[in-house]
């Protein structure tokens, strides 16, 4: 297996959680995705843009808001 970006990390060490989030870090389309609701996240109807963006990358986010402030 080909050596790591240099980024600190071996794939090969991480289990399915670290992987998947790794995945979409590298990902430019998670990425532009993520900073589109870390925009909007004080907006009115944030939790519309954050269900919107989460399932079609397979995540789900709390339904408290106390974070997003």
């Amino acid at each position: 297996m080909a050596q790591d970006s240099g980024q600190g990390t071996g794939l090969r060490d991480l289990d399915f959680a670290g992987f998947a989030q790794e995945f979409l870090r590298r990902n430019p389309a998670y990425v532009h995705d993520y900073q589109k609701v870390m925009r909007a996240r004080t907006a009115p109807g944030a939790h519309i843009v954050m269900e919107e963006m989460a399932h079609p990358w397979g995540l789900s986010f709390s339904l408290s808001t106390a974070g997003l402030r």
